[in-house]
């Protein structure tokens, strides 16, 4: 073979090999910023539920003090006892009245019963008890993240109000037999991000509905 032609190939086998091996060795830049969004997702669904179990214990343990802290600082929180979200009824507290009224016997209208659209009057404390944490919802039976479980005949609309943001659902399917289900209920965390944060700025409460 023609001393020069075998150098050349020589060469252009070289090129070929040190090539492929840089491509193995170098990722492109699509695949480094793939990976980013993927562990950002992942991150920020950690910090989403690791919020969700801290804000339930303040809940469970009455920590007013502690669930205070979560309140979203320019937006308060909101509270609906039912999944349609009224915006022009829901109360919406921010963290210095929560912490004032909670200490109250002051009522305050919530929204309506479903069934006798009797007026949901009740005092913070009492509200709680019926409409925020009526059963061990840091222990659910199930907890999911941006989705929905219960499912009743009241709109849900919190998708729509709360674009955007990240929730949590903490859904028990029911505790007695005899009720076939009926008894079922949930708890909907939403959380708003604000300067680098997350905080609660919605508690939806869901239940079955006439």
């Amino acid at each position: 073979m023609n001393y020069f032609l075998r150098s050349f190939i020589i060469l252009s086998l070289t090129f070929i090999l040190v090539s492929c091996n840089d491509r193995q060795l170098k990722p492109d830049n699509n695949s480094i910023v793939d990976s980013s969004k993927s562990l950002t997702i992942i991150n920020t669904d950690s910090i989403i539920l690791n919020l969700t179990k801290q804000v339930l214990n303040s809940i469970k343990n009455k920590d007013y003090n502690i669930l205070a802290g979560f309140i979203h600082p320019t937006l308060g929180v909101r509270f609906s006892p039912y999944a349609f979200i009224d915006t022009t009824v829901n109360l919406i507290f921010s963290t210095e009245k929560f912490l004032q009224q909670i200490k109250t016997q002051n009522k305050f209208i919530w929204g309506s019963y479903d069934g006798s659209g009797d007026n949901i009057d009740l005092t913070v404390e009492n509200y709680f008890s019926k409409f925020v944490y009526n059963a061990d919802f840091l222990n659910a039976e199930k907890i999911s993240l941006n989705k929905m479980i219960g499912s009743g005949n009241s709109l849900n609309n919190l998708e729509k109000v709360y674009k955007g943001c990240y929730f949590t659902e903490s859904y028990f399917s029911g505790f007695d037999k005899k009720y076939d289900g009926m008894d079922w209920c949930c708890l909907r965390l939403v959380f708003k991000k604000h300067l680098d944060k997350y905080y609660l700025i919605a508690v939806v409460h869901d239940q079955w509905t006439i």
